[in-house]
């Protein structure tokens, strides 16, 4: 395993040599070693230049397809839902959301109802076919977007 760069001949890299010696040779703290000390300053300055991600990149359009993702405000575990959102992408973009609301009192079969609802309202709006969520992501109550809200309150 090679050894991690050492931050101080890297600052030392960025001084001229005459200010080097001075700083690090015999007047200074003693570190310089002429035997080493040119060819670690030109590795240090030409490794930052190599390294400084100048790689040159090209952008190739991803497929643009449709996908919905439900985002579920809850606590970790084997919590109750506090809310739920919906969003419909194209390619890389959310084109369409539903807003948040909270599902106090709800069942988990009428939200797997309105989720499928959800679904059904995105694929009519834009004539898609949609059977799933593409993910669910859990987002914590605390970012619960829908005010008035209980675990927010103003």
């Amino acid at each position: 395993m090679p050894k991690p760069l050492d931050p101080k001949c890297q600052l030392c890299a960025k001084l001229p040599t005459s200010k080097a010696k001075v700083l690090h040779g015999t007047e200074g703290d003693g570190c310089w070693n002429p035997k080493v000390c040119h060819n670690r300053r030109s590795f240090y300055r030409n490794r930052t230049l190599d390294n400084s991600g100048q790689i040159e990149a090209i952008a190739v359009e991803p497929p643009a397809n449709y996908f919905a993702v439900l985002y579920l405000y809850k606590e970790p575990g084997d919590k109750p839902l506090h809310a739920l959102g919906a969003e419909l992408w194209l390619g890389q973009k959310p084109i369409c959301r539903l807003e948040p609301i909270h599902c106090f009192g709800l069942t988990a079969g009428k939200i797997r109802t309105y989720t499928d609802k959800v679904l059904q309202a995105f694929a009519k709006e834009y004539n898609v076919s949609l059977y799933q969520y593409k993910d669910m992501f859990e987002v914590s109550p605390t970012h619960c977007p829908v005010r008035p809200c209980p675990k927010q309150p103003e």
